[in-house]
């Protein structure tokens, strides 16, 4: 046995008798002499309820008004006066009605319209190192009547993400060209047609500090159409907003440090900034 082996264990048998006197000496439990001690430092209940808050909490940001970016319609005189867009608001709705007449035996094919609307959402930057969380739903309602040959309406959002907008533009991510969802797809126009879908998305990107991330949303609608008529109703329209409900026009966010994602065992992401 080793010189520090024999002292290890010298002091280990200190512990082996119990300190008896020590404890005789304890005042009683009704002595009016008994203090509450508060040497056991805090409890984890204030570090739980921290984590358990931030889980719970997203910051709102709100949407600029949609644009008109890109209009493609018929060439005759059916084209812009045929499909109808009210006055884009900040709340992230396009709002669309349509009334299509097709006469009987035209030639050249169908008719075809196509329109979209954009809008760009800059970040407050972030203040440290870490990852931007995001979530929001995209959602579509035609409200549509008609009876033709051939009548199809969808719609579609095409989203894109960027870290700092001073360097590079969300219009230009890898794959913004592809609709991140058609809500609605070829739907046809028939009597009392009243067809509604939502989804909900949820993403992150590696920020690092002082970055300012930005978002760009595209709305589009598509009609095609042929001999017949087709009305597209108030009440049809494609929107943005948050996952849970609530009024639309609001996306959700929020930052997370690196130093709470290391915590969470989170760097097994490649893309965590640290």
């Amino acid at each position: 046995m080793t010189i520090a082996t024999m002292t290890d264990a010298r002091d280990l048998s200190r512990f082996d008798e119990l300190p008896v006197e020590l404890i005789d000496e304890l005042p009683d439990a009704g002595d009016a002499t008994t203090t509450r001690r508060s040497g056991l430092g805090n409890s984890f209940d204030r570090v739980q309820s921290g984590i358990q808050g931030w889980l719970r909490h997203w910051e709102p940001l709100q949407l600029p008004a949609f644009t008109a970016v890109r209009d493609v319609m018929p060439a005759d005189d059916r084209g812009r006066s045929s499909l109808h867009a009210a006055t884009t608001r900040p709340d992230g709705a396009v709002r669309l009605t349509a009334s299509v007449y097709d006469r009987p035996n035209r030639s050249g094919g169908p008719l075809a319209w196509s329109r979209n609307w954009a809008s760009l959402a800059v970040l407050p930057p972030a203040r440290e190192a870490g990852r931007l969380f995001y979530r929001f739903s995209a959602a579509s309602r035609l409200v549509l009547d008609g009876q033709a040959e051939l009548s199809l309406v969808s719609t579609s959002v095409n989203f894109g993400v960027v870290a700092d907008a001073a360097k590079q533009s969300p219009f230009q991510t890898p794959g913004f060209a592809a609709p991140l969802v058609r809500p609605l797809v070829g739907v046809q126009c028939r009597a009392d047609v009243d067809a509604t879908s939502s989804q909900t998305f949820e993403g992150s990107i590696a920020v690092r500090q002082g970055d300012t991330p930005a978002m760009a949303f595209v709305i589009g609608t598509d009609l095609l159409f042929e001999n017949g008529w087709v009305r597209m109703h108030e009440g049809s329209s494609t929107w943005i907003g948050p996952s849970k409900a609530g009024a639309s026009g609001t996306i959700e966010f929020r930052y997370a440090p690196a130093a709470l994602l290391r915590l969470l065992g989170h760097l097994d992401d490649p893309h965590t900034v640290g």
